[in-house]
């Protein structure tokens, strides 16, 4: 992300999972790996990047490139 700021492109963290959140932990959830859910390996290493139909392809290959 500090990269991608040092070149003037906005990212942010993925969505905290529904089951991390106070008001839904504990509530039941269904999972493959009860030890680790993806979704919490997601939230710990994923990045949104931009995007949209207004991106040009100048400004993807920025963010491609960094």
């Amino acid at each position: 992300m500090k990269t991608l700021e040092e070149h003037s492109i906005e990212s942010r963290l993925v969505w905290k999972p529904m089951h991390m959140q106070p008001v839904f932990e504990k509530c039941s959830f269904y999972t493959v790996d009860e030890k680790r859910p993806f979704s919490e390996i997601a939230f710990e290493t994923g990045l949104c990047l931009p995007s949209g139909s207004s991106l040009t392809e100048e400004k993807q290959s920025a963010i491609i490139d960094n």
